[in-house]
């Protein structure tokens, strides 16, 4: 007499919900790319935002005492070697200036870039809540 064999069949249905809850739960649990903001600024706001990665230029932080480049205090000497340093001179430069910054240090800082010859720079702000 022959012997039947049974197929053996697996239920796809719990292993669907477990691969559904491991990504919730990765998605709920991880963390996304934050700012590189070091120094606490209050930004101007407009009724427009337009926002670009920065990929590769840098960030720079300016608040009324402190000068900040790619998320690490700085000085003005470090700003003018940094800036002396950039290959690509058309990579864009990100500008987040405090609100009671004055205009002196502003100008600095644009100064510092003029003399290196790096025009694309881009001042960040805040979008105005409505």
């Amino acid at each position: 007499m022959a012997k039947r064999r049974h197929r053996i069949s697996l239920d796809m249905t719990p292993l669907i919900d477990c691969v559904f809850l491991l990504l919730v739960f990765f998605l709920v649990t991880s963390v996304f790319k934050q700012d590189k903001s070091v120094l606490k600024l209050l930004l101007p706001e407009t009724s427009s935002e337009v926002k670009q990665e920065v990929s590769e230029g840098f960030f720079i932080e300016l608040s009324e005492t402190e000068i900040a480049i790619n998320g690490e205090v700085a000085t003005v000497e470090l700003l003018k070697n940094k800036s002396a340093a950039v290959q690509n001179k058309k990579a864009p430069v990100a500008l987040k200036i405090d609100k009671k910054t004055p205009y002196e240090k502003v100008a600095e800082v644009l100064d510092v870039l003029q003399m290196e010859r790096i025009y694309n720079i881009q001042f960040v702000n805040e979008l105005k809540k409505e």
